[in-house]
């Protein structure tokens, strides 16, 4: 019996299109098994953002093929404030964000959700995402995908829970070999796309981008142990924990970035011993089910990911402080650059079930939409107004 829900009666779905493979073999198959489906993509970025205009255009010819409605919805506004803004502000505070996590959270699925819900009177919105919804009592549990390579529920730690069980995951219980061969037997013209692995938005480089945004800020490279300065860089927020390559300083031994501060604009360089920890607090954890939220949830053992690429280690997690919704984290193996503002996600401890995820030692909190973004959009897909 398969663990990942599919309605076994028609309804009308909105499959969110990329203009990938992933996505347009959502699709097919949602079409295939009787529902009546229309193509959904958001425009998120402004100007000739590359992305956007191949998700716009690929999309509508998988959906001609299909020959299925074909819809956009203009999140260009909300995605700058919650994923942009919140991707320099972050840089700005010296920690290190996850665009991804934001954009799944407020673009991909809540304002998504709601307007396929809302606009286009839809019972489900599926999308390309390898992992698997399984019904419950409260709505949907979220395990891990049966393809280990490709499995994306880290970065659905910090979704609403009521906006994934609006979801289908077509692909939850296939491969991305078997996606791809299916893809190119119907001869989809998304078939032999290629997956894109960078911020959207950040389409020159990383150092350009920052240099955009924030203009060179000089400041010192700083020994952890001594004080001393061995050298100068043109901007703090250039570096992240644990970052080796790049510093271009002449320490006489490897060295590593240990410490940010943005008010020195100092980044201070260390050896690897220094990155190694045990214990970290996390931030506004968003929990999937039920009960983890409250004050004896915990403490309990779960496994935690502190990366997107990283592997699971098995902690104690309990509460810091429950009015604060602080947790504290004690990883049964040292870990190491647990970085500020990255995401830490959390599994049962067969690494099964996502049961949720908040932010590593520091997050910067989202400040209300304001509409009047809509008539201040940043002028490119490349570029954003000066801090």
């Amino acid at each position: 019996m398969s663990l990942n829900f599919l309605p076994d009666t028609p309804k009308r779905v909105a499959v969110a299109m990329s203009g990938g493979v992933d996505s347009s073999v959502a699709a097919y198959l949602m079409a295939k098994a009787g529902h009546e489906v229309v193509g959904l993509t958001a425009w998120t970025l402004n100007g000739p953002g590359k992305c956007c205009n191949d998700a716009l255009v690929n999309a509508g010819r998988v959906c001609e093929m299909l020959n299925v409605p074909y819809d956009t919805v203009d999140l260009r506004a909300e995605f700058s404030h919650f994923v942009m803004d919140y991707y320099n502000n972050s840089y700005q505070a010296g920690l290190t964000p996850n665009p991804c996590v934001e954009c799944n959270r407020y673009v991909k699925w809540e304002l998504l959700v709601r307007y396929a819900v809302d606009v286009l009177g839809v019972d489900y919105v599926a999308t390309g995402h390898y992992a698997i919804l399984s019904p419950a009592a409260h709505g949907v549990n979220v395990y891990r995908s049966v393809d280990e390579h490709k499995d994306q529920t880290y970065m659905m730690a910090r979704v609403f829970p009521k906006d994934l069980s609006k979801t289908l995951f077509p692909l939850g219980e296939m491969t991305k070999p078997q996606v791809t061969a299916l893809a190119r037997e119907l001869d989809l013209p998304t078939a032999y796309s290629k997956e894109s692995q960078d911020i959207c938005f950040v389409l020159n480089g990383q150092h350009n981008y920052m240099d955009l945004t924030f203009g060179k800020q000089p400041g010192n490279f700083v020994d952890a142990d001594t004080g001393k300065v061995l050298g100068q860089h043109d901007g703090y927020y250039r570096f992240t924990l644990g970052q080796r390559k790049g510093i271009g300083v002449a320490a006489g031994r490897p060295v590593y970035v240990t410490k940010i501060d943005p008010h020195t604009k100092t980044v201070y360089l260390g050896d690897a011993h220094h990155l190694e920890s045990t214990t970290f607090s996390v931030l506004s954890p968003n929990w999937l089910v039920p009960g983890l939220d409250e004050p004896d949830a915990f403490p309990r053992e779960l496994m935690v990911k502190i990366r997107y690429n990283s592997p699971p280690v098995l902690g104690r997690v309990e509460w810091l402080d429950y009015a604060a919704k602080s947790l504290k984290v004690t990883l049964h193996t040292p870990q190491s650059a647990i970085t500020p503002g990255q995401i830490a996600a959390f599994y049962d401890t067969e690494f099964r079930q996502l049961l949720g995820g908040g932010y590593i030692e520091r997050y910067l909190s989202h400040q209300p939409f304001d509409e009047r973004k809509r008539d201040n959009l940043p002028d490119l897909y490349c570029q954003v107004t000066p801090a």
